[in-house]
């Protein structure tokens, strides 16, 4: 598998950074302990919230605060600040561990590995028990495509005794990256039973399970991946339309019907105009002796004129596309009648048509055998005359 080929959620940071802003702390300054609540306020994205609370107060904040107050701004793309604010942290505490951590985050970033490293690994000699600070460096590593390194940071990051979810999935990741597509097919099925609170890492080990299952047409695996996906957001139309193409290969016709339905729903509103489905969306995969077939259904329906509704891409051996067979759909001058479909196919610069009609109300499974038969020579072809 591609490297393109996952979605990789990196906690590394590219924007340039502002190094401007440095405060100095007396040794009067007031320092409290950190609440036990400002964690949990930034797993729940609390991001805005903290940088208020604790931001605005930086004498009176200990330095693991003004910490997760850098954390916070990373988070919210405004790079100069985190960096001042976790300047600040080192200044109120040299040995904060989380203070060196996100200084060490934000100097890769920046793109500074080496200071990273550094940093990252100060605060892993201070905290050897905290998971996240291995994800970190191994990120680090991950970004230089040194995938011995992360991949041993990864794995003591799931050996903590509070293990990383993320560092499960970017496990995984460095496989995917390494073209060992069936370890990082394991690894993410793992990732899967690990994770629980961060539901954004979660979407995306489905999305990663789907794509991989899907291109070994493990079919049904696929689908389950693509319909939890759909449960999680009802307006996931491009899993919606993998969920199509599964079910129709698996022979779930009305299985996929549904899906198709929520998809053509979606089209009436407009909710797929800036979409890559805005006009047509993938049904099928499937083979004729050593030719591979794409199938795409139009949205379009037109009640007085005839469109091309269905769009068979035939590729050969090699995938280069070999001709492409389409079904004219001619809606019915009477009312109440079904209409037909003409085949055509377009191969080269020449084009054919065929002395068959079909029926208009076919369902899709009859139609993919017309496809068939004439990919297969069993339909003979004719100039196309409009």
């Amino acid at each position: 598998m591609k490297k393109a080929a996952c979605i990789l959620l990196i906690s590394l940071f590219i924007l340039p950074l502002s190094h401007s802003g440095n405060i100095l702390f007396s040794h009067e300054s007031q320092v409290v302990k950190p609440k036990d609540d400002i964690k949990k306020m930034f797993e729940k994205g609390l991001y805005t919230e903290i940088i208020e609370e604790y931001g605005n107060t930086p004498r009176a904040s200990s330095a693991e605060e003004l910490s997760y107050v850098a954390e916070s701004y990373i988070r919210l793309n405004d790079f100069p600040n985190a960096s001042r604010y976790a300047d600040m942290a080192i200044q109120k505490e040299a040995k904060s561990a989380r203070a060196l951590y996100v200084k060490g985050s934000i100097s890769s970033a920046n793109g500074n590995h080496t200071q990273g490293i550094a940093d990252i690994q100060k605060a892993i000699n201070l905290a050897p028990k905290q998971a996240e600070y291995y994800t970190g460096l191994g990120d680090i590593y991950f970004a230089q495509d040194d995938y011995t390194k992360a991949l041993a940071n990864y794995r003591k990051a799931v050996n903590m005794p509070n293990p990383s979810e993320k560092a499960f999935y970017m496990i995984g990741a460095v496989y995917a990256n390494q073209d060992n597509v069936k370890q990082a097919l394991d690894t993410f099925y793992v990732a899967k039973s690990k994770i629980e609170k961060d539901k954004e890492l979660y979407v995306t080990v489905l999305n990663n399970i789907g794509k991989i299952e899907f291109d070994n047409k493990n079919y049904k695996d696929a689908s389950e991946a693509y319909r939890e996906l759909t449960e999680y957001f009802p307006d996931d139309y491009y899993s919606l339309e993998k969920l199509v193409e599964c079910y129709n290969a698996l022979g779930y016709y009305s299985r996929a019907d549904v899906s198709k339905a929520r998809l053509y729903t979606a089209y009436q509103q407009g909710e797929l105009w800036n979409t890559s489905i805005a006009d047509m969306f993938c049904v099928d995969h499937f083979t004729v002796g050593d030719k591979d077939v794409s199938a795409y259904e139009r949205f379009e329906v037109s009640p007085c004129r005839t469109i091309t509704k269905y769009i068979f891409y035939v590729a050969d051996k090699d995938g280069r596309i070999d001709s492409t067979i389409t079904l004219e759909f001619t809606p019915a001058e009477e009312e109440g009648k079904s209409g037909r479909f003409d085949p055509v196919m377009q191969k080269g610069a020449d084009k054919y048509g065929f002395n068959v009609v079909y029926d208009g109300n076919l369902a899709y499974t009859t139609l993919q055998s017309v496809v068939k038969d004439i990919i297969d020579g069993k339909v003979d072809p004719k100039p196309y005359v409009k």
